[in-house]
């Protein structure tokens, strides 16, 4: 939404990590972020004033008041499932899920918080199948006690996986947004995603005991496993890893594999500084827009209720942006009314130098009858007017005729040019004059812009 800010805190064992977002025309931008390192070893509860008191100095550093915030929690602090019921529970998915929540957790319905997603429906079969996330109580309780430290309502929480599906979704054209596997090494833990057009389709989170002293191996094997799973795909599988050396020997053995195609991942496009970062990102995207991987473990109850200042400003600004098309329309029919008036007067000037030239035309006219009539009393064999015209054409422009006089058939012309030599080829080639020649030495005029001041001769031909 427009103008939407949100706030992303991924809480981890070992540290807590902060990302704020602001949302525009040009799209999400981010605003600033952060990282905090945690004590090992200390139980939550521990943590809560600490972490509270973290973030409360972040939001009064940054001067932020978000609309919207939301929690990560470890992914070893849930129970993550896919789950496959008949289709015609549908209508009552909760209500189901909570009467068979044994059959698929160890843990009774009256002691954890539960969220589910459709993730496929094969009418086909008549059958569905969900994403189904579980935590206990306590531990999501702890989280939501953070509230009272920093003085913000908790709009959701989650666990790092679907927030990590999350970011990658909104990263497009990266690889993220296909069918691809994520490793993310991340303090003690290894966590393995398998999505599917960004979609969390698969996901597992192991401490390292689990792994030993052979890393590579066990992703290898884990990977393998994932590969299957998204819907058998053949050939290479993207794999982004998070956390890792871009010079580890895991990298290198991986990119040995040909069954993979591998690739650290590119944080150009958010600004993070950190791996790390990318749960939180996912986090504070869910207050901007809706995310494909929608999970919220706080009951609906106690969620903090979207603000709709965004919203409000939205629709004030679109009906401010009417309003101003409809004055800029206003505004373009008066100008293009004034416009018009000048083009009209503009029209009427024009008429009036029409007018005028049509004036001259006639007199021009009147004068080369008298100068034919003249001319035919001289019994001329061609007409003087014929002898201004073909001197007029072979005169070029950078000269000019001062004075030009006719005696038996020859004719004396003076005047200015800035290269004299080239007007006795140009005569001479007109077949209406011959004998073309200099009457008189070729001389420069300062006062006429050192132009040659030229005498010519020349006959009219018979």
């Amino acid at each position: 939404m427009l103008f939407q800010t949100s706030f992303g805190i991924d809480i981890q064992d070992n540290s807590i990590s902060l990302v704020y977002l602001k949302a525009s025309f040009k799209g999400v931008r981010l605003a600033t972020h952060a990282t905090y390192p945690l004590e090992k070893g200390i139980p939550l509860k521990e943590k809560v004033d600490l972490i509270g008191g973290m973030v409360k100095d972040f939001l009064k550093k940054n001067s932020i008041s978000p609309v919207s915030l939301f929690l990560g929690i470890p992914r070893k602090s849930a129970i993550l499932r896919y789950v496959e019921l008949p289709l015609a529970v549908k209508e009552n998915l909760r209500e189901s899920l909570g009467y068979e929540m044994e059959k698929y957790i160890p843990l009774p319905a009256d002691e954890i918080y539960f969220d589910y997603q459709i993730v496929a429906e094969d009418k086909a079969v008549g059958k569905l199948k969900l994403l189904f996330v579980a935590a206990k109580k306590e531990t999501v309780d702890l989280y939501l006690n953070l509230a009272a430290h920093i003085g913000f309502g908790i709009s959701g929480i989650e666990i790092s996986s679907t927030a990590v599906a999350n970011y990658f979704s909104s990263q497009k054209s990266s690889d993220g947004t296909g069918t691809c596997a994520v490793v993310c090494l991340r303090d003690d833990r290894l966590e393995l995603d398998g999505l599917k057009e960004g979609f969390l389709d698969c996901s597992r989170s192991v401490d390292r005991g689990e792994w030993g002293d052979d890393l590579s191996g066990f992703i290898s094997r884990e990977l393998e496993r994932q590969k299957g799973g998204l819907e058998d795909r053949e050939g290479c599988l993207p794999t982004l890893f998070c956390g890792f050396d871009a010079e580890s020997e895991c990298i290198d053995y991986f990119r040995a594999d040909e069954r993979l195609d591998i690739s650290l991942v590119d944080l150009s496009r958010s600004g993070l500084s950190s791996p790390a970062m990318i749960p939180a990102y996912g986090l504070a995207l869910k207050g901007i827009r809706k995310q494909q991987t929608d999970i919220n473990l706080v009951p609906k109850e106690r969620r903090k209720r979207p603000n709709k200042a965004g919203y409000y400003a939205m629709v004030a600004l679109a009906g401010l942006l009417v309003v101003l098309a409809l004055a800029w329309g206003g505004g373009s029919i008066i100008s293009q009314q004034l416009h018009l008036r000048r083009l009209n007067a503009e029209i009427a000037l024009l008429r009036v130098e029409v007018a005028n030239i049509e004036q001259a035309k006639a007199k021009y006219k009147k004068k080369e009858d008298r100068i034919e009539y003249l001319s035919s009393l001289y019994g001329a064999s061609i007409p003087i007017l014929d002898v201004f015209k073909d001197l007029s054409v072979r005169i070029p422009k950078t000269a000019w005729v001062n004075q030009l006089t006719f005696s038996d058939h020859e004719v004396i012309i003076k005047g200015l040019a800035e290269s004299s030599s080239e007007l006795i080829p140009s005569l001479e080639n007109s077949p209406l004059f011959r004998d073309v020649a200099f009457r008189s030495s070729i001389t420069r005029v300062k006062s006429e812009g050192n132009k040659e001041f030229f005498r010519i001769g020349l006959k009219v031909a018979k």
